[in-house]
């Protein structure tokens, strides 16, 4: 009898012993945890762009056929620092020249991954009304004002961070985001275009009153820097820089 009570005595000591252990193992892996979050909020936000990109890379058109795992990855992407939207890598830097003004930092890095990356396929120039268009569909978290988006690209062209926008008739401007040549037949043929689904070369040899060979020869150029597409099978031009995105 007096076995089985020191037995007992010895199960209501270990009980303690064990609670003590467990609570001093949680506490510590609370502190640990917490020390690595504050340590490594970079080496965090580089892990989770390496793994949202893979992701993206692997499964992109699964990805943006479902607005539940699309609202996931941006709210990843979010916490990573990267672009607002999915696909992109959102590896562009904004130059630091708008001092402690955080917003207009971030949407200057926003308007370049979306003329360096995002529209790279039409030579990164758009019309203004079509980036801020452009900008809210894509973005629509965003609450930002046509006035400052027009602020923040100004100041990108006063540091020279990107090409002077170009006048193209009827109060329209087309900002670019790369170095393009931008001859005057260029802007002419741009002028033309605004509010146009297509042009032919036909009708750009009959509106500007060019020879045939200087309308064919400005197309293919605008082609060649991705200005402009040809539909082959027509023979009309397309202008999705300066076509109005319904």
């Amino acid at each position: 009898m007096e076995h089985e009570e020191g037995n007992e005595g010895k199960k209501k000591e270990k009980k303690p012993e064990f609670r003590t252990s467990l609570s001093d193992a949680y506490k510590k892996f609370d502190s640990d945890l917490v020390k690595v979050q504050d340590e490594d909020k970079k080496k965090k936000k580089g892990v989770l762009e390496e793994g949202i990109s893979k992701v993206e890379k692997k499964s992109i058109k699964e990805l943006l056929s479902s607005k539940m795992l699309v609202a996931k990855i941006l709210d990843i992407r979010q916490k990573a620092g990267m672009s607002q939207t999915v696909g992109t890598s959102g590896k562009v830097k904004a130059p630091m020249i708008f001092g402690k003004d955080e917003f207009k930092q971030k949407l200057a890095r926003e308007l370049l991954v979306i003329g360096t990356e995002e529209l790279d396929d039409i030579g990164g120039a758009i019309t203004l009304a079509n980036l801020v268009d452009y900008f809210r569909e894509t973005r629509p978290k965003w609450e930002v004002r046509t006035g400052e988006i027009l602020s923040v690209l100004k100041e990108l062209e006063k540091a020279d961070v990107i090409p002077k926008r170009v006048d193209i008739g009827e109060d329209e401007v087309l900002i670019r985001f790369k170095p393009i040549e931008m001859s005057k037949d260029i802007q002419d043929v741009l002028r033309l275009s605004t509010g146009l689904d297509f042009l032919s070369v036909n009708q750009v040899t009959s509106h500007l009153g060019w020879p045939i060979e200087r309308a064919q020869s400005t197309l293919t150029l605008m082609m060649k820097i991705d200005i402009a597409i040809l539909d082959e099978s027509t023979g009309n031009y397309y202008f999705p820089g300066t076509t109005r995105i319904e």
